[in-house]
């Protein structure tokens, strides 16, 4: 086959991928608006006038994280609520994502399942709580690395403990779309999360509504490519729950960083991702090197950065 017919048949497909991504958008996350991008937040910095930046700025929704363990102290329930008072104030939906982040108190398969089911709970408590704000619930985040699968061995325990969720959730109704794992990459053939996935989809088809995932460092090729290999394996969409890139002199520096950013959300609007939130909205002091640092649009003190002035005309054109 020549080369030139090649390319348009690649087109065709991913024209006809995009049509059926874009089904998904508007039919799987009905409280998100029509523009598909946001941007992470931390809640004990996100404040009522991030918000109203982050709304101006042409972000549609907030993606912020809790964590299942700490919800039963009093100080960490009012800043979850107080996050979620900030996004309402700028009329900005919520991806939250929940996991644990102690190692679970388990090793049989049985006491995995009954783990499982207990986080269940609470992810059902969180939904029955702020449904109205609600893109999607993103059950964990990163699972196939072990800093935030801290139970380890995620071969072995990784699908009985969801199993137990998955089957917790049957019979519930369910009012705000589920989305999972928060995968550092992409599955793929043979890989374990993989592996993972279609034991999970194959027990349980409607635990989840579509695959997130973090495709850090990958080209536009590749993204679709996995997009593709998601629908295909497991009849489901993907969705873009974390990128970014950081403001290292590696990267061009600032200037550097708006250009990729660009580029990126350039692409995920050609591919149609039903979803995408971008990886952070501020700098964070926290972080343990200078890459983990500098991802934000703006800087730590609030300053906007080259990639926060030249997103806004890229997002409000929409």
């Amino acid at each position: 086959m020549k080369t030139a017919q090649r390319n348009t048949l690649a087109a065709l497909a991913l024209m006809a991928l995009g049509a059926a991504s874009q089904v998904h958008a508007s039919e799987l996350f009905p409280n998100l608006p029509a523009k598909t991008i946001g941007v992470q937040v931390k809640i004990q910095s996100f404040t009522a006038a991030d918000a109203a930046q982050i709304k101006a700025a042409g972000f549609s929704f907030v993606r912020f994280g809790v964590w299942s363990d700490s919800l039963t102290a009093k100080t960490y329930q009012k800043q979850v609520s107080d996050a979620f008072a900030a996004a309402a104030s700028a009329g900005l939906p919520v991806l939250l994502t929940v996991r644990a982040i102690k190692a679970l108190p388990a090793t049989s398969p049985e006491e995995l399942n009954a783990a499982g089911a207990k986080f269940a709970n609470t992810v059902t408590g969180l939904e029955k709580s702020w449904s109205s704000q609600l893109v999607a619930i993103e059950i964990w985040n990163e699972p196939d690395l072990e800093t935030y699968w801290p139970t380890r061995n995620f071969d072995t325990t990784f699908v009985p403990f969801m199993a137990g969720m998955c089957k917790a959730f049957e019979g519930q109704p369910q009012t705000t779309p589920r989305v999972g794992f928060g995968f550092a990459r992409p599955p793929s053939a043979g890989s374990a999360s993989t592996v993972a996935m279609k034991s999970i989809v194959s027990d349980y088809p409607k635990c989840l509504n579509a695959v997130s995932y973090h495709p850090y460092g990958m080209t536009a090729t590749q993204i679709s490519n996995a997009q593709t290999f998601i629908q295909q394996n497991f009849n489901l969409p993907g969705v873009i729950s974390e990128w970014g890139v950081s403001a290292l002199a590696s990267n061009g520096g600032p200037e550097g960083q708006a250009t990729k950013i660009n580029a990126f959300i350039t692409d995920v609007k050609r591919l149609n991702i039903p979803l995408t939130s971008i990886y952070e909205w501020r700098n964070s002091d926290s972080g343990s090197n200078d890459r983990e640092k500098n991802f934000g649009f703006l800087t730590s003190d609030g300053q906007p950065k080259p990639a926060r002035l030249s997103v806004e005309g890229l997002l409000n054109a929409e």
